[in-house]
């Protein structure tokens, strides 16, 4: 005949642990539960009867007591908040399952015992229900027989997050080809299944090449990142080619189902190269002893970029004599024309200077050009026949 407890005692037998001490960690071994002597408190017939215990300000300190002893490093505010509002199940703890920790009472104080086995002869119905708390999720277990209660660690809160950044070199010259990429991050803690990251293209960027599957379009080029892990990143290019000098700023950015644009720029100079030219003709040739010839030289610059303190000496051969220049000083056989202090991109300057022949022969006047932007002079003769 089954033997009946006394009124007072809870359904099962009271609470009964054997614990030993590893070298790492206490462990205990739970076969009963629900001794009012160690009980967290009273037995639970309904998930209002677990609310209550949260109503309860008698029992908020023991809670935090045990969670305290527990070491947990979540808000109170977020497990006690839960504990009155969030959805309630029932829930079986298998024989052989072991807790993370149980809390218990010893001389009516609140403990927390760890590894807690349950050793019972069948499994343990319980309560349960999942909160979150600084970016962690949670559960809360108690089993009905005795209140005491857990909480295990169900991992962090599955998070989306994207970021994205651009790179481009600092400064690449006209006509050149540059690469510009940009890198999306999966900042998040799950693998985002579909990210569309764009680059937006400057009016005189040309699109040479993509990589992974680029799509280009008037004014962008877009490729869609699938499957992207979390906390990695994926570098996209495009290979550009520009036509005109001046600064080129990229803008880029990314999307999701779950993530808000997120954008990023970069920007590179396009330097412009001087090109420089040096013309030079005289007219008439040949040309008599005591007759005159005019020469004519024009300097132009046919880079994309300016040039500075663009000057030409004319040294004319010793069969003729300097008699006027449009613009420069004779002395001697050398005519020095002015300096330009800035010739800009495809403008260009000329000049006359008239020179008589003396004696006979065939004279080779030199003209010598020099600018900044040319590391030595660039010289050049006309060759005139004077008769």
């Amino acid at each position: 005949m089954r033997k009946k407890f006394p009124a007072g005692f809870a359904l099962l037998l009271a609470l009964a642990l054997m614990f030993t001490v590893s070298a790492r960690a206490e462990h205990h071994r739970a076969t009963h539960l629900g001794n009012p002597a160690t009980r967290f408190a009273p037995t639970l017939d309904s998930p209002e009867d677990l609310r209550a215990r949260f109503r309860d300000p008698k029992l908020h300190g023991d809670f935090a007591e045990v969670l305290r002893q527990w070491g947990w490093p979540g808000d109170l505010a977020d497990f006690f908040r839960a504990g009155l509002t969030n959805e309630i199940v029932e829930c079986q703890i298998p024989v052989g399952d072991t807790m993370p920790f149980m809390s218990s009472r010893e001389d009516g104080k609140p403990v927390c015992l760890r590894n807690v086995t349950w050793a019972g002869s069948e499994p343990i119905s319980a309560y349960a229900f999942n909160f979150t708390s600084k970016g962690e999720r949670y559960r809360c277990v108690t089993p009905k027989p005795c209140s005491n209660f857990f909480v295990e660690d169900l991992g962090p809160e599955p998070r989306s997050g994207l970021a994205i950044d651009c790179s481009v070199p600092e400064k690449i010259l006209t006509k050149q080809k540059m690469e510009v990429c940009v890198t999306i991050h999966n900042t998040g803690n799950i693998p985002e299944p579909k990210a569309i990251a764009t680059l937006e293209l400057p009016e005189n960027a040309l699109v040479a090449t993509t990589t992974d599957g680029g799509m280009v379009t008037n004014n962008s080029v877009r490729w869609v990142i699938a499957d992207l892990p979390p906390n990695s990143t994926k570098q996209v290019c495009t290979m550009l080619k520009t036509v005109q000098p001046g600064t080129l700023v990229f803008n880029s950015s990314v999307v999701s189902a779950s993530v808000p644009p997120v954008k990023s720029s970069c920007e590179t100079i396009v330097a412009g190269v001087p090109a420089i030219l040096l013309e030079k003709a005289d007219d008439p040739d040949p040309v008599s002893v005591g007759g005159t010839t005019t020469y004519t030289v024009k300097v132009t610059n046919q880079g994309t970029a300016n040039d500075s303190n663009v000057q030409v000496v004319v040294t004319i051969a010793p069969e003729l004599v300097p008699v006027s220049s449009s613009d420069g000083t004779i002395d001697g056989q050398t005519v020095t024309l002015p300096v330009v202090p800035k010739l800009a991109a495809k403008q260009a300057v000329a000049y006359k200077v008239v020179a008589r022949g003396v004696t006979t022969g065939d004279g080779h006047t030199r003209f010598t050009l020099t600018s900044d932007v040319l590391k030595s002079p660039l010289t050049a003769e006309e060759s005139t026949t004077v008769y």
